[in-house]
């Protein structure tokens, strides 16, 4: 369970004073704790999420809990990563001088989009992420080079990169500045820096599970504005923005806000660290709208997966729940599936197996051999293919129960 933490710093312009509280998002107990608010910052109306854990206590959950190590799929990416990486690729490249530029890649999981640099003749290519798991897999499966390291430990790295991506890693730190300012200094003068970050501008229109956007790990909500703010505040400008609708498994979209920056501020091999730059004061008013849009899309989408789970609790027969992540947990908290009558969890991380939630025992999925029990599929980003791995890989022929589209037999 995390430490009580204090009041957050707005992650943009770092401001502790007033902040509107649009949503409570509550989770099932768990060791980054049991919910937290979604706010705007009364100052600059960025949107972030408060009442979380602190920093270090963040490194060491994707340090020892990663899920991005994807050890259920034995490390690989899926085909829709492959098509985002290509993607990716396609807008860095113009921007890069030759095969000679030096690439780091900051939250890297286990490589997939750094193999797709190597793959086009980027000699130089490097990363870093938390997870050892992650760095033995970009080995195994890409022959690229990934380090074991946290943030706060790149801050000590005495190599300089001609660029840096950062693609899905702000939206998951409490402290976005600190991390920028140890970017800036791991950047030749002039160097770029690629984000990525969902596009809290396209929440509403994007097909996933309710709130699935408030999960437990994502902690800050980028439009445009902000997060040209927050980075020019360190020191960048930026060149180029890309706002994309991806499709992010099968049958499942998230919008998608990237962009290029150039770091301006030329650093004294003397100076650890960068002066923020002034930026502008104007406040955000893309996010607090675009954050309501997604509570009420979110609320009305909620409702069918109530009276899905109210019907199962009524029948009483006992079920298996697969899936132990961020929807789960949030069902347990927000609607009567505690109350159901659940005989296990069953989850594809081998971090979470064996260990309970809500007093029930995480199963792995080969445990499901001999049991009979309907199993309700607690996830819209990978329900199909978790049925396809259900009937075609463990050839089960229980009962399986949705939440996105049918209704339960009970």
């Amino acid at each position: 369970m995390p430490s009580p933490s204090s009041a957050r710093l707005c992650p943009v312009c770092l401001n502790l004073g007033f902040r509107r509280t649009l949503h409570r998002q509550r989770f099932e107990q768990g060791v980054l704790g049991d919910g937290y608010d979604v706010v705007v910052c009364g100052d600059c109306g960025a949107g972030f999420a408060d009442g979380i854990p602190s920093q270090s206590e963040l490194d060491s959950y994707y340090a020892e809990r990663s899920k991005y190590s994807y050890d259920g799929a034995s490390g690989a990416e899926s085909i829709y990563d492959r098509r985002r990486f290509e993607l990716i690729a396609d807008q860095v490249a113009p921007f890069l001088s030759s095969g000679d530029a030096r690439i780091l890649d900051i939250g890297c999981a286990t490589g997939g989009l750094l193999s797709v640099f190597k793959q086009r003749g980027y000699r130089s290519v490097l990363g870093a992420d938390p997870a050892s798991a992650c760095a033995a897999a970009a080995v195994r499966l890409h022959r690229v080079e990934v380090r074991t390291a946290t943030l706060g430990q790149l801050a000590t790295w005495t190599e300089r990169f001609d660029i840096i991506l950062m693609v899905g890693v702000l939206e998951h730190l409490r402290d976005v500045r600190p991390a920028l300012r140890t970017i800036a200094n791991l950047l030749n003068p002039g160097g770029l820096l690629f984000v990525a970050v969902p596009d809290v501008d396209g929440l509403a229109a994007s097909r996933n599970a309710p709130f699935q956007q408030f999960s437990m790990e994502h902690v800050n909500f980028f439009s445009v504005q902000s997060l040209d703010r927050t980075i020019a505040a360190e020191g960048f400008a930026p060149l180029r923005h890309w706002q994309d609708m991806i499709e992010w498994s099968e049958g499942v979209t998230e919008p998608v806000l990237a962009g290029l920056f150039r770091l301006e501020t030329v650093q004294p091999s003397n100076r650890p660290t960068v002066r923020p730059s002034n930026s502008s004061t104007v406040p955000d008013s893309i996010t607090e709208p675009a954050l309501n849009r997604y509570i009420a899309s979110s609320t009305a989408a909620d409702l069918a997966i109530r009276e899905k789970i109210e019907a199962l609790v009524q029948s009483r027969r006992p079920i298996l729940i697969w899936g132990a992540g961020a929807l789960t947990r949030r069902l347990l908290a927000s609607t009567p599936l505690v109350n159901a009558n659940i005989a296990a969890f069953v989850d594809s991380s081998s971090h979470l197996q064996g260990s309970l939630l809500a007093g029930k025992t995480i199963l792995a999925p080969a445990q499901l051999a001999e049991r009979t029990e309907p199993i309700l599929i607690c996830s819209v980003a990978f329900e199909r293919e978790i049925a396809r791995t259900i009937r075609d890989r463990l050839k089960l022929p229980n009962e399986l129960i949705t939440l996105s589209s049918g209704r339960p037999t009970v």
